[in-house]
């Protein structure tokens, strides 16, 4: 199955469960509500989780040259948000190993060189593996490290979120 197809299927269950945002404000579903309150009570349990995270590790502004938050953010979201980084990270999370031309496939629009670079990346920062099989021709398999494994995890719920807030509604993908 491939990501349009799932991609579709999410926005068709969206629109089955919550009304559209123009009827948000005239009517109080319960199961919205209840669902929104299952929301921010994760969201306070996350940041409850980072605080003590940032406390127990010893990170204070003293350690400002060894752990700036504004500049390691940056990074790590330039790696894994960058163009095409959530959509290899997607593509292995959903399909557990694939070839370097499988995932140029899956998808589309991206060049060897582009690809072999963000992979090439995502290798060097931990988020996936690149196994060589010992076959003739060698074939070559990527999948996600458990730290990636965990990276996709950690997303599902904001996605999820946003899907299901009406905070977001995809837009067409221009023609070329």
């Amino acid at each position: 199955m491939g990501l349009s197809t799932v991609a579709r299927q999410c926005r068709m269950l969206v629109r089955k469960m919550l009304p559209r945002p123009e009827q948000a404000e005239v009517r109080v579903d319960p199961e919205t509500d209840k669902l929104e309150r299952r929301f921010s009570d994760l969201v306070e349990m996350c940041s409850r989780f980072a605080q003590d995270i940032v406390r127990d590790a010893g990170w204070n502004g003293g350690m400002a040259g060894l752990f700036d938050p504004v500049t390691k953010n940056m990074e790590i979201a330039r790696t894994v948000f960058g163009k095409w980084s959530l959509d290899i990270l997607t593509l292995l999370y959903m399909r557990q190993s694939a070839g370097f031309q499988e995932i140029r496939r899956g998808l589309g629009r991206i060049s060897s060189r582009v690809l072999s670079s963000k992979l090439t990346r995502m290798q060097e920062t931990g988020l996936i593996r690149r196994d060589v099989k010992p076959t003739r021709p060698p074939r070559v398999a990527y999948s996600l490290t458990d730290q990636g494994q965990t990276v996709a995890k950690l997303g599902e719920p904001v996605f999820l979120y946003l899907r299901l807030s009406g905070a977001f509604t995809p837009q067409p993908e221009p023609s070329p």
